[in-house]
């Protein structure tokens, strides 16, 4: 006999309502796990790329700097090497120049960092014909030269030479002559009128070369702070400058200068740094007084080192620019947007003699140091670049 089947046992069982209640918890549980990590691992990420922008905007910054200052000094009189004329910037101050944005934004401190280096690639021959006029031996300009621009015309011997400044015109490269320069005395070493200058010949004219000038420096560009390459030192000239790195908190240089050697016949000199705390031969460091930030700027009236200068000349370890021989560069990045929840982030940090040092308030900082040497300024021969079958001898370096 076939068994009875209880209709009520096979049907279905439905949930209680406890069963219900507990299942609906364990996944509220679940997916706010989820959420929370999800969330998490998205503020890690936005995290890393705040870091990661700051990073590569570091790089690229002294990447440039450690090419271009690397010149400075190349192909011209060490004495110009570098330039602390700060006629040409905001509030005329070459040091902790500080500019404000918007609520909720930090201030951003700059330094100004302004130097001069003779183009490598850029050679001609000519003669200045005075009044501004300027012809080439042969051939044309082949760059335009922009309003600001300046060329050396260098006597034979590299000691006679004349610096001219391109005028509001502008030279076009395809000319070989134009009368669109003046004369910047305050670099030249000879009158406009020197009888070298217009003399004529492929051994007897005056060498025409390139003098590039480069300012670096933290600017306001739409409320963020760039660190930005100006091309010239006469005016910021946006049109022509270069942003090597956003959201640039803070740019500080300084200087190191040459030290006499403790065993040698100057160890008695007294250091460059000397109204700071603690002495040293370093101008703008965290130590460094307001009056020891930088090289004194150049005073034709008092002694300046020469090319005929021994290397342990006492001239050679004062405040001169011509005797820098590093440049430290520190450039702190920070994130651009602070924190939305509030966390503190990093800290900001005194970089040199900033002074910069606050609390943590959400943003994210970066900070880097290098140090650049400027062997250029050791020169102690004449800049002539040797060409072709020039006199034995009339263009060494270095010697």
């Amino acid at each position: 006999m076939a068994p009875s089947r209880n209709p009520q046992a096979l049907a279905p069982r439905g949930f209680t309502l406890l069963e219900l209640l507990v299942g609906t918890a364990t996944t509220t549980i679940i997916l706010a796990a989820v959420a929370v990590s999800f969330v998490g691992i998205q503020g890690s990420y936005q995290t890393e790329s705040r870091i990661k922008v700051a990073v590569e905007g570091l790089r690229t910054a002294s990447g440039f700097i450690e090419q271009r200052v690397r010149m400075a000094g190349y192909g011209i009189d060490p004495r110009f090497a570098f330039d602390f004329n700060a006629t040409a910037i905001p509030g005329q101050a070459k040091a902790n120049h500080t500019l404000v944005f918007a609520k909720g934004i930090p201030k951003s401190v700059t330094d100004d960092l302004a130097f001069r280096y003779r183009d490598a690639a850029y050679l001609r021959r000519g003669r200045y014909m005075g009044s501004g006029g300027l012809v080439l031996e042969s051939g044309t300009f082949g760059v335009d030269l922009s309003k600001g621009q300046r060329i050396i015309v260098s006597c034979n011997n590299g000691k006679k030479y004349l610096v001219l400044k391109v005028t509001t015109a502008g030279v076009s490269k395809g000319v070989g002559a134009s009368s669109s320069f003046t004369v910047d005395p305050a670099l030249s070493s000879i009158p406009q009128d020197d009888t070298c200058l217009s003399k004529t010949g492929a051994l007897d004219a005056p060498y025409i070369m390139l003098l590039h000038e480069v300012r670096l420096r933290i600017v306001d560009l739409g409320g963020r702070p760039f660190l930005m390459a100006f091309q010239g030192l006469d005016e910021l000239n946006m049109d022509t400058a270069v942003p090597l790195a956003a959201d640039v908190e803070s740019f500080q240089v300084a200087y190191i200068m040459n030290r006499p050697p403790l065993d040698g016949p100057n160890a008695t000199i007294a250091a460059v740094d000397a109204n700071s705390s603690a002495p040293n031969w370093v101008l703008g460091d965290v130590n460094s007084a307001d009056k020891d930030r930088f090289p004194e700027p150049r005073d034709p009236l008092k002694p300046e080192p020469r090319y005929s200068d021994p290397y342990d000349a006492p001239v050679r370890f004062s405040r001169h620019p011509a005797n820098i021989r590093a440049v430290r560069v520190s450039i702190s990045l920070r994130s651009a947007t602070p924190e939305a929840n509030g966390r503190r982030a990093f800290s900001r940090g005194d970089l040199e003699d900033s002074g910069e040092t606050t609390a943590a308030d959400g943003f994210y900082r970066t900070n880097m140091t290098t140090t650049v040497r400027v062997p250029n300024l050791l020169s102690r021969s004449s800049f002539n670049p040797p060409v072709g079958d020039e006199t034995p001898g009339s263009n060494v370096w270095g010697g």
